[in-house]
């Protein structure tokens, strides 16, 4: 098995999710066991890493980054969050699903029934495609994976094949009350593309939400050529915004950290000035912050 890279750091790459959680221990316990995830580098947050969030009553808080077997480095980072208000999957706006490409998903979900994951959707083809074979699942923490044996390429976008039995992440689902004016922050503010938009029956959000199990719901993504990194949805009216304790890392899926050519190039408003950061997955590079348009936080790492 390889253990190098599935690619080098460039534009609109992402390079690390974000997780708040009670229990950093069972979070780590559930990837290593059924992922086959293995730990990258931890430590504390530190206070000009705290401040770069804007959340200042992380600081002190525990961190531990964690990648795939296959090397990619591509990592979901889980820091300990306590005292989280009440928060219920796929009812927010924000990050609301980390999606990861896996080998072979069948073999995922027999390992999933006994374990701490809840299964929320049975694997299933995808509407528009028959080389997307996903389904979904509930961490510990919260936080929803869209685990996906991807099986070709899209006639417009590269798909990545999964290089161990559970690799990387490669798309970032964003819940958003305007999936245009959430996209446009994207296009407008670091020269990102928008890809394709679908009209789609989603069984996740139709349960969520008992809606009739035939409701479409629009989505569309941004990309950087042919690669994918965000899946926009356009959530029902009667989603909510989602719980936050005042200082603190939203729970569930807190963050989304993406790679930057240049961060002086990009026109969001920073919640600080660029602060470089030692451990991974900013190895020293410059780093920075800001909040896009449905309200989720957003990091973004220089290149070099």
């Amino acid at each position: 098995m390889t253990t190098q890279d599935c690619r080098t750091d460039g534009e609109g790459r992402i390079k690390c999710a974000t997780v708040s959680a009670a229990d950093v221990d069972a979070v780590i316990s559930s990837y290593e066991k059924y992922f086959g995830y293995r730990i990258i580098d931890q430590g504390q947050v530190s206070p000009p890493q705290a401040t770069a969030w804007g959340t200042p009553g992380m600081a002190g808080s525990r961190q531990v980054v964690m990648g795939p077997e296959s090397g990619s480095e591509v990592y979901i980072r889980i820091v300990e969050n306590e005292g989280l208000p009440a928060y219920e999957p796929l009812k927010t706006y924000g990050w609301n699903a980390i999606e990861i490409t896996v080998r072979d998903v069948e073999a995922l979900h027999e390992n999933l029934k006994q374990s701490p994951f809840e299964i929320v959707g049975e694997p299933t083809y995808l509407d528009f495609s028959d080389k997307i074979y996903p389904m979904q699942a509930v961490g510990v923490a919260n936080e929803l994976f869209y685990l996906n044996q991807v099986r070709g390429n899209l006639p417009d976008y590269d798909l990545p094949m999964a290089r161990s039995f559970v690799d990387h992440t490669f798309i970032m689902v964003l819940a958003t009350p305007d999936m245009d004016d959430a996209i446009k922050f994207y296009v407008d503010n670091f020269g990102w593309d928008q890809g394709n938009a679908y009209f789609v029956k989603y069984s996740v959000i139709n349960e969520a939400f008992n809606l009739p199990e035939e409701t479409p719901h629009h989505l569309s993504m941004t990309c950087n050529g042919r690669i994918v990194n965000n899946e926009i949805d356009q959530y029902p009216p009667e989603t909510i915004e989602r719980p936050c304790a005042p200082g603190k890392l939203a729970p569930g899926i807190a963050m989304t950290s993406f790679i930057v050519d240049d961060l002086d190039r990009v026109k969001a408003e920073m919640i600080t000035a660029p602060v470089r950061l030692d451990m991974a997955p900013y190895h020293g590079r410059r780093s920075a912050c800001c909040v896009g348009n449905a309200g989720e936080l957003i990091e973004l790492i220089e290149a070099t």
